[in-house]
């Protein structure tokens, strides 16, 4: 009797077994969207007076972050909550919408299926509280000035034309937000002129924070009629921002002035018959040294100019702290290259040492640039010149080494301002092989002949590689890979790429880039790979 009972028992627990394995089948997934079958209003109604707005669905319906994803134009500064209700929403605003006004809800993709979370698409309602609809329509696209890449989810904004428009205070009276190809349309608006200004708004604010957002605007104003040209916005990060003092770091040694954003120069001048030494810092602060003989408060006035070249005159006092031991413990000497240790250096070359403190002292003769260990030269018989604050040596050399590039530099050949001095230090560079590289020349071909060029190759990253100044260019020594290739119109002749300044109508210098990525490979060089074009 007991056989049967355990068989019996076996075949339980493996029923049980498949049982437990075994998912349960359902029906074909749900891919649809939820489609709107009635709404009140119903869309393009005029002589809407109400301050209800009901939505009805063919399903069941969620909705999904709608106080970010909906949005009303003109900006209606009227407070609303809302109300789900199976396969249905209402809206209940605070207060009527403004008389004689077409209004547009866009919802984005803020209501989906209850089931699978499908957006309802295209979801947008249009109503006028006047006797009519508004037609204008305002259209474009966005790109980063600097990438060339289209803007998602940048916000472009219509301001009502004022003497005091001011974009970091005042919100749009039209807007929308542009897709992922950067593309931008403002649709039902009044037939009249407006600014045309696109900012990155990262914390969806609607407001214009120079320090974070990039900006594009229109040179003019614009005119929104029915048939509306194509804007093309370029956008780029200004910050206007005005240049301050952020704080200040007193020390034994030094004392730093930091400020709130980058520096690209800086003047100094000092009160009485004091003197310090001084460097630039991180991009952003000055460090002045503690070298005796000085008052014990020095006091300098600073011209500064930021990357918008905008000159600002600050006095600062500087008082260092009182060292606490009859010994001042003094920060390490230390030294940086470009090209760092390792990389590898052509035979002519430009080569940059960075020191951490202005140098007092510096020997030529005892300094040496070394090939294959065999021949050595002095860096007194080499080109070289050294940077307004004595802390960067930028050296142009030719070597006969076939392997390795060596500098070095004997203890007690370079001395700081604060009398240390290097260690002995021994830097090696392997030499470059020309047939490892590929090589790219061309031309910059344009009619307007009065416009500086810069031209500039990038990896896939839009790390600058190299570049020229002038109308051709000749790159060599490019490692194998994929890069751009961009050319700037250097309007001012300065040198560099300058951002706009949306508060004095001056847009970002134009870059150009060759529509296709590069494909550069070892040992082949490309040539007449020109770049046509014009100025706008």
């Amino acid at each position: 009797m007991i056989r049967p009972l355990v068989i019996i028992l076996i075949c339980l627990v493996a029923f049980f077994r498949c049982a437990q394995q075994v998912s349960p089948t359902g029906g074909k997934k749900d891919t649809l969207s939820p489609n709107l079958i009635q709404s009140i209003p119903a869309n393009k109604t005029v002589n809407f007076k109400e301050s209800k707005i009901q939505l009805f669905f063919d399903e069941y319906i969620v909705v999904d972050n709608i106080n970010q994803k909906l949005i009303i134009t003109p900006e209606a500064d009227n407070p609303y909550t809302y109300r789900l209700n199976g396969t249905s929403i209402t809206l209940n605003f605070k207060k009527q919408f403004q008389d004689s006004t077409t209004y547009t809800l866009n919802f984005g993709d803020g209501i989906k299926d209850f089931a699978e979370r499908n957006p309802a698409k295209n979801l947008k309602l249009v109503f006028s509280t006047g006797s009519s609809l508004d037609s204008g329509r305002v259209y474009g696209s966005l790109k980063d000035v600097q990438t060339n890449k289209p803007i998602f989810d940048a916000l472009v904004g219509l301001y009502n034309i004022s003497d005091t428009l001011n974009v970091s205070k005042q919100k749009p009276y039209y807007f929308s937000r542009t897709d992922s190809s950067g593309v931008f349309s403002i649709e039902n608006i009044q037939l009249k002129s407006y600014k045309l200004i696109a900012i990155d708004d990262k914390n969806r604010n609607m407001l214009y924070n120079a320090k974070d957002e990039k900006v594009g605007f229109w040179d003019k104003t614009i005119y929104a009629g029915a048939d509306s040209i194509h804007y093309n916005l370029g956008m780029a990060l200004s910050d206007n921002t005005p240049l301050k003092v952020q704080r200040t770091i007193p020390k034994v040694n030094n004392y730093g002035v930091m400020f709130n954003k980058n520096i690209a120069q800086v003047e100094v001048k000092f009160a009485g018959q004091d003197s310090l030494p001084y460097m630039l810092e991180n991009g952003n602060s000055i460090k002045f040294f503690n070298v005796q003989p000085h008052s014990d408060t020095t006091v300098v006035n600073l011209t500064v100019t930021d990357s918008l070249n905008v000159s600002t005159d600050l006095e600062q006092k500087i008082a260092f702290l009182p060292p606490r031991a009859k010994e001042r413990q003094k920060d390490p000497f230390t030294l940086a290259q470009k090209p760092e240790q390792g990389k590898a250096l052509a035979k002519s070359f430009t080569y940059h040492m960075i020191f951490n403190k202005p140098v007092q002292l510096l020997d030529g003769d005892k300094i040496e640039l070394l090939a294959d260990s065999v021949s050595r030269q002095p860096l007194k018989g080499l080109s070289y010149k050294w940077n307004k604050t004595r802390n960067e040596l930028t050296i142009n050399a030719q070597s006969t080494a076939r392997d390795t590039i060596k500098w070095e530099l004997p203890k007690g050949s370079v001395i700081s301002v604060e009398g240390d001095t290097l260690p002995k230090t021994l830097i090696k560079h392997p030499v470059i092989k020309d047939e490892d590289y590929g090589m790219l020349s061309g031309t910059v071909m344009n009619t307007d002949t009065s416009v500086a060029y810069i031209v500039q190759l990038l990896d896939e990253q839009y790390k600058l590689i190299d570049q020229h100044i002038g109308t051709t260019y000749h790159f060599i020594h490019i490692p194998q890979g994929k890069y751009f290739l961009r050319a700037i119109f250097d309007s001012n002749k300065n040198g560099r790429w300058d951002t706009g300044q949306i508060e004095k109508g001056i847009q970002p210098e134009q870059i150009f880039y060759l529509p296709e990525k590069l494909l550069i490979k070892s040992n082949f060089e490309l040539n007449d790979i020109n770049l046509i074009l014009s100025t706008q």
